[in-house]
């Protein structure tokens, strides 16, 4: 399904972190199979200074360099970042799940007022991971006035 512009989300990951997760890969890649920037250059079509930048972190690579890497080295190359794209993909149903964890801490505050009409550091610390799930959400909801604007 085709979303407009407002209704996607912003990748949770930057260029910076994909280059470094494919260069962690291609470095340990080069060390687990005792290969040779040379090697690594030849199987992607690149010269030696360009997979040594590539295993730096340091260089994009082209679609067709990043294709013949996946092809020799699949999900060892790419396993990483494929995971990072995945995580950051937005789902039809994220405003959904950001207002529920909005209602669960909003819930668990309510039963920590039940006793006493306070709310203690003790509950705080109990509902911690509710609350900061809630803060996180009500953050992500207040992004789309900065996209909007």
């Amino acid at each position: 399904m085709q979303r407009s512009k407002s209704e996607r989300e912003m990748p949770s990951f930057s260029a910076s972190t994909i280059l470094d997760e494919l260069g962690e890969a291609l470095s340990s890649i080069r060390k687990t199979d005792r290969l040779t920037f040379k090697d690594l250059a030849k199987t992607l079509g690149v010269s030696e200074d360009q997979a040594a930048k590539y295993c730096a972190g340091a260089a994009a690579m082209n679609v067709v360099t990043f294709y013949r890497g996946k092809r020799e080295w699949n999900g060892r190359m790419t396993g990483g970042a494929d995971r990072l794209v995945e995580h950051a993909r937005p789902t039809n149903d994220a405003d959904r799940a950001r207002g529920s964890k909005v209602l669960a801490a909003a819930l668990a505050l309510s039963i920590a007022l039940e006793d006493d009409d306070m709310i203690t550091p003790d509950e705080v610390k109990a509902n911690r991971s509710t609350i900061e799930q809630a803060r996180d959400a009500l953050d992500e909801l207040l992004r789309k006035l900065v996209r909007v604007a």
